[in-house]
């Protein structure tokens, strides 16, 4: 849509007398609604300043904004204190082609062109309204055409060629779906130009069974020129069973396959779809774009049309919010993510079951490779520190490992220091040695090795004679003859 943050708002009367530009009014305010084939329309609040273009804020006159005329429906008045303001609502100008009434009525059922049906209501109109068709159509049976009005005749034009209509002032354009959709070089990212995303599905109103009754033969009541028959959508049945809904009964129809076709385009076969963002980025949105989606949470990846926008013009800071296309094809893009989604859900949770399978065993290897043991007794370490038990390892269950069986007991290699009270219980019973002790040669005389008098005592068994003494201290000498006799001498020398 165009641009307005730099445009005027002007305010005209009904008979073009008077115009002015509107200047007291809340920016923010202005809101614009444009939804495909729906609604066109144009909302803001006014402050009273006296002004030539707030007098003329009434029913039925026009506002002139972004090269586009809105006529006012609404209006409200809001009085606060000294503050005097008022609401207004204006509807797009093509709206009053319901002024255009075609009286005449074409009786029975007729083969139709689209032009055909825009010619009949709108040839030689008084409120100055044109048109132009875009794109292809076939024809269509309509029955008893006529007695309506030219807005009617266009949303019969929407229900029966599936076209757009989108106004240009007076000029209506009616497009077909191929000639409207315009495929651009744009993208909804989520989480990057679009922070807000909305996708709801409602199947409330499906319906995919019928039965259809067509016309009955003249004079002949209850004889059709076709059996009544039980009309069913197939596809829609297959996803989402049988939704019956009321009758349908229609007196164009003498042919079953016409009145069968009838039946699949009338019933509401899929779930009404509401998908709606607000789009953060610089792109300008226009009515009937294609844009790339992406919502990388739900691995949501579509082509989308834009089928609404509802724009705040003369607030800049205030994002557009977007509706989007609810066709088939998005729902079934939906069906593919969510597919996706429970695929990836279950190779999650199988990882995630082979993950605690691992941990378990992991758990139970770590529990079967505890240490236990028994308690030691009866010992004087026990009885002299009775607080602190003692006990004799073992594995309480096989331990491959280690190379022990269930109950299988053995012991650790510690060092001095690592055992808790045993510096304390051997001090000063270990006397203290040198890290590397010298020795000096013995001698008869001086100690070395071993003292001197064991030297004496030593070499003196080298002459095969042991000196020893008697009680008063006479010494004798002892040998061992070769006989194996004991040999006593008195006196210290041989």
């Amino acid at each position: 849509m165009i641009d307005l943050a730099a445009q005027k708002i002007l305010v005209q009367d009904a008979a073009n007398q008077y115009s002015e530009t509107l200047v007291d009014f809340d920016r923010a305010s202005v809101k614009r609604t444009w939804k495909k084939n729906q609604s066109y329309q144009l909302g803001l609040t006014a402050t009273n300043d006296e002004s030539l273009a707030y007098s003329l804020l009434r029913n039925e006159n026009s506002l002139l904004v972004g090269g586009q005329e809105y006529i006012i429906k609404q209006v409200k008045p809001d009085l606060k204190g000294y503050s005097n303001q008022v609401a207004i609502t204006a509807n797009h100008i093509y709206y009053e082609s319901r002024r255009i009434w075609q009286y005449q009525k074409r009786a029975g059922t007729i083969t139709y062109s689209i032009q055909d049906i825009l010619h009949y209501f709108f040839d030689s109109n008084p409120y100055g309204f044109t048109w132009e068709v875009i794109g292809n159509f076939s024809k269509v049976q309509i029955e008893n055409l006529g007695n309506t009005s030219a807005l009617d005749a266009l949303n019969t034009c929407v229900d029966k060629f599936n076209c757009v209509v989108y106004p240009d002032n007076k000029h209506i354009r009616i497009y077909s779906r191929d000639a409207w959709q315009k495929k651009v070089d744009k993208s909804y990212l989520y989480g990057y130009n679009t922070t807000t995303f909305s996708c709801s599905w409602d199947t409330t109103s499906i319906q995919n069974v019928t039965k259809c009754y067509g016309k009955q033969k003249d004079g002949q009541e209850g004889q059709y020129y076709f059996p009544p028959f039980i009309a069913k959508n197939a596809t829609s049945i297959k996803r989402w069973g049988e939704r019956p809904g009321a009758e349908i009964s229609d007196e164009r129809f003498t042919d079953k396959n016409a009145m069968n076709a009838y039946a699949m385009s009338t019933m509401q076969a899929d779930p009404v779809t509401t998908m709606a963002l607000t789009y953060d980025g610089d792109d300008q949105v226009l009515p009937g774009e294609v844009w790339y989606l992406r919502v990388e949470p739900e691995q949501f990846d579509t082509d989308v049309e834009v089928t609404g926008i509802t724009d705040y013009p003369f607030a800049p800071d205030h994002k557009p919010e977007v509706e989007l296309d609810n066709s088939v094809r998005t729902l079934l893009d939906e069906d593919i993510a969510q597919e996706r989604l429970v695929k990836e859900a279950i190779k999650h949770n199988q990882s995630a079951a082979q993950e605690i399978k691992q941990a378990r065993q992991t758990a139970s290897k770590a529990f079967n490779s505890r240490l236990t043991g028994m308690p030691v007794v009866n010992t004087k370490r026990m009885l002299r520190d009775a607080t602190l038990p003692a006990f004799t390892l073992m594995v309480p269950d096989d331990n491959a490992e280690m190379g022990l069986t269930k109950g299988q007991t053995f012991h650790v290699t510690t060092r001095v220091d690592l055992v808790d009270g045993l510096e304390t219980f051997v001090d000063g019973k270990i006397p203290e040695m040198p890290e590397f002790p010298e020795y000096k040669p013995v001698t008869p005389t001086t100690d070395g090795l071993m003292s001197a008098v064991d030297k004496v005592k030593l070499d003196a068994l080298n002459n095969n004679f042991i000196k020893l003494y008697s009680p008063d201290g006479t010494p004798f000498l002892v040998q061992v003859t070769n006989e194996g006799k004991f040999e006593i001498l008195k006196g210290e020398n041989k």
